[in-house]
């Protein structure tokens, strides 16, 4: 840069009091003539050209600037450096050949006196806001300085925006080094499909390689991507030392692990003292960790133990929502938790949308104009909710003569034994209701779309199911924030999702869809049959879907924020590494305490009592099998049982509770005897049975329970039964019962713990015992 454009003046020469200053740039050129003299000089000639300029005390500004460059070639020429180089450097914008030091520093160091003050123009104070603003260190305000007056220095060479200068392609800089995604599979699913998404942003500005415990279908989705695939077997005795080599060979700075089930690559992470992000996709209830890891997803190496310890040692975590987020409280340090929402790649799904034909997407898969398609995508099994979707459309189909109606249930999977039942239930529910249902996979092309139910094998192509689809149904019992709704609204689709976890924050019920308690079939029927009805809601719906997904989904967003992320991400190995802190023993814990105890639903299996006597005592008018009546009040929505059938039937769901014998015969559910007797005997708490009488049958509700507690526990526990309709009035610690809300007459002097039922699902903040086999994990914590 020209000294035109970096004019640093002395604060006299700025002063109010001094006559106006003129300079041109024929001064400039005078100055650099007589640099480049004094340059030439020798030390004693130097610090007399100062003398001379000091005595003859020129005002003028050149006089200062010739003053103020005699001091400082003279200090640099003690130092040993070239001051002909450096005032070359200076003035024309040339590098010079060796290193500068701070002349300020020098000339302090020959002169004990103050360098004169100095005021900046606008472009120096704006940069010093902007160091003082973000607390940067001298070490990095000295690079951006020297980057700055450089000679191949250009701000028209700059983005404009922070995003774009990260998205530059920086392969092999130091600072940028090779990050490591571990995924938790390469089969076809939400969570690998995040990562394929995060290369797809990523792979152009940040090195990358891909590592995961098996093969799978998704391998040849990132290798296209030009990105090296590795399979570490986790299971080997030499796992951890056969990655750490990998790791060092393929020169990987930084580890990405997906999902939960990653929890050992950031324990390995925290042993290398390598960075590391790890992106959580599950929404797990911390007393149900074991329940989840072993049952459901069946991993042998993994359980709560395992992942509290990757939880404190995580130094950055990152989640899809603020409600997940808040799930894991108390697990991890505060700072290392961060929400980012995930995106969607809307330029793909717009690409497919203007290059296809709906109607001939629609045909290609069996389905007419008329018919009015209900698209229910993601892996087949509980979790998801296909039984009760499928349960809903058939009473649509056969109950509400919406005979046009065809749903469409994609992502089925042959792998673990519980799914391979789930979707068996599923062909069960239609046949009860009468319905057509078959596999895909099984019809001819002349067969496609005729089904009233279609049951289609997982795929890797699913943009021409949205296309195909009038209403995108999520109706799962346990779920994040899937990408199927963001999809879906993408393509202006309406959406009927449970109101569960962090979905409410995509979805506003009414607005872009409609939100239903999870695990109604009722509930997904009433909704679905609005948008059946009514084709503007449809339309309305599907426009608000698609300007949400534009405001708070952006792929491009996303990319940006995890961009950032690994840009600034460090390893915090003190924390991670240091010493837990001594916690109290389990005893310390509970001695002393006093834990009151629901009985219905919490100590006793209330609903199977139920369930048997309306079946088989001539109640059931509805006709419902056991199977389908056992569904239907294992997963009811709300508490009181008699709300969540037909009011025709209401009163013979009453005499089926108020039947003799009805409460003495409760059976206690698996661990809860042991649990009760163990707190008593074992760890010195003072337990308290508190339990309310019916309302229907107060009177002999009151005599049955003494006679079940009896047969259930001995003659001493019933010094330990309270009966009441107002548990406010019992002291207490904690207090575990299922129903979702308790109030009374006073405020409730005990912390509620909720026992895991399906109707009390949608609270949250409180803790939470789903059985009696965790309570050793929840109550010590809820305490």
């Amino acid at each position: 840069m020209g000294l035109t454009s970096n004019l640093w003046k002395s604060s006299s020469l700025l002063s109010t009091e001094s006559d106006d200053i003129h300079y041109s740039e024929q001064d400039d050129q005078d100055f650099a003539s007589d640099i480049y003299v004094l340059a030439e000089s020798t030390t004693d000639e130097l610090l007399n050209s100062w003398k001379v300029f000091t005595a003859l005390k020129d005002e003028s500004y050149q006089g200062r600037r010739l003053e103020n460059a005699a001091w400082r070639l003279h200090a640099m020429q003690k130092l040993g450096k070239s001051p002909s180089k450096e005032a070359e450097s200076r003035i024309t914008g040339r590098e010079a050949n060796s290193s500068t030091e701070s002349l300020a520093n020098s000339r302090s160091t020959e002169v004990q006196e103050p360098l004169p003050i100095m005021q900046a123009t606008w472009s120096a104070e704006q940069l010093l806001g902007a160091c003082l603003k973000h607390k940067l260190s001298n070490e990095t305000m000295e690079d951006f300085l020297q980057i700055l007056h450089s000679r191949k220095f250009d701000s028209a060479d700059l983005p404009c925006t922070s995003e774009e200068l990260r998205a530059l392609p920086l392969h092999g800089h130091p600072y940028r080094p090779v990050c490591a995604i571990f995924t938790h599979s390469l089969e076809r699913n939400g969570a690998n499909n995040f990562c394929l998404y995060i290369a797809r942003v990523l792979k152009q500005s940040q090195p990358l390689t891909i590592f995961s415990p098996k093969p799978g279908p998704m391998r040849e989705d990132f290798e296209k991507l030009g990105l090296q695939v590795s399979i570490v077997d986790t299971a080997s005795p030499t796992f951890l030392s056969d990655l750490a080599a990998s790791l060092k060979e393929l020169k990987v700075g930084m580890l990405l692990a997906n999902t939960i089930m990653r929890c050992d690559i950031i324990l390995m992470a925290a042993d290398l003292q390598l960075p590391s992000v790890w992106v959580i996709h599950e929404s797990w209830p911390q007393d149900q960790l074991d329940h989840y890891a072993k049952e459901v997803f069946m991993c042998k190496d993994i359980d709560s133990r395992v992942i509290r310890k990757a939880f404190k040692a995580a130094g950055n975590i990152i989640f899809p929502s603020d409600m997940q987020r808040h799930l894991y409280d108390g697990m991890f340090q505060p700072e290392a938790g961060r929400t980012i929402y995930n995106g969607i790649p809307l330029q793909q799904l717009d690409h497919f949308k203007q290059t296809r034909d709906r109607r001939e997407v629609r045909l290609a898969l069996g389905y007419s104009d008329e018919d009015f398609v209900v698209l229910h995508l993601g892996t087949v099994c509980s979790r998801k909710g296909q039984m009760f979707s499928a349960t809903a459309c058939s009473k649509l189909i056969k109950e509400d003569g919406c005979t046009n109606l065809k749903q469409l249930i994609v992502g089925a999977r042959y792998i673990r034994d519980h799914e391979i039942r789930y979707i068996d239930q599923i062909f069960q529910v239609a046949a009860a209701h009468g319905v057509s249902c078959r596999r895909w996979e099984d019809l001819t092309e002349e067969e496609r779309g005729q089904p009233q139910i279609t049951v289609m094998d997982i795929q890797a192509a699913v943009l021409q199911f949205y296309m195909a689809a009038d209403v995108v149904l999520v109706p799962s019992l346990n779920e994040v924030l899937p990408l199927v709704i963001c999809e879906a609204m993408a393509f202006e689709r309406p959406v009927v999702c449970s109101r569960i976890d962090a979905i409410p924050e995509a979805v506003t019920d009414g607005v872009e869809g409609y939100l239903v308690p999870p695990g109604s079939p009722d509930a997904i029927r009433a909704a679905v049959l609005k948008l059946y009805r009514d084709p503007a809601i449809c339309q309305r719906m599907g426009a608000a879907g698609r300007a949400r997904v534009l405001k708070q989904f952006s792929y491009s967003r996303m990319g940006e924020h995890y961009r950032e992320l690994l840009d600034t991400v460090t390893t915090q190995p003190a924390r991670a590494m240091a010493a837990p802190s001594k916690e109290p023993s389990l005893g310390e814990m509970l001695k002393g305490r006093t834990v009151l105890v629901d009985m219905d639903n919490t100590i006793v299996d209330w609903d199977a009592e139920f369930i048997r006597r309306y079946a088989s005592s001539g109640l059931n008018r509805g006709n419902r099998d056991l199977q389908e009546l056992e569904r239907m009040v294992r997963s009811r929505a709300k508490f009181e049982i008699e709300e969540n059938f037909p009011e025709s039937e209401r009163t013979e769901v009453l005499k089926a509770l108020k039947s003799p014998g009805f409460y003495e015969s409760l059976k206690p559910l698996p661990g809860a005897v042991e649990a009760l007797r163990d707190l008593v005997e074992v760890w010195g708490v003072d337990v308290k049975l508190v339990t309310a009488p019916h309302p229907s049958c107060p009177g002999t509700c009151a005599l049955e329970k003494y006679a079940s507690v009896e047969r259930i526990f001995g003659a001493s526990f019933l010094d330990r039964l309270i009966i009441t309709r107002d548990k406010t009035h019992v002291m207490g610690d904690i207090l575990i019962d299922d129903k979702p809300h308790i109030s009374g007459s006073k405020s409730c002097p005990w912390k509620h713990v909720i026992f895991s039922q399906s109707y009390n699902q949608d609270v949250q903040g409180k803790a939470r015992l789903s059985s009696w086999n965790s309570w050793q994990d929840v109550l010590p914590r809820a305490i």
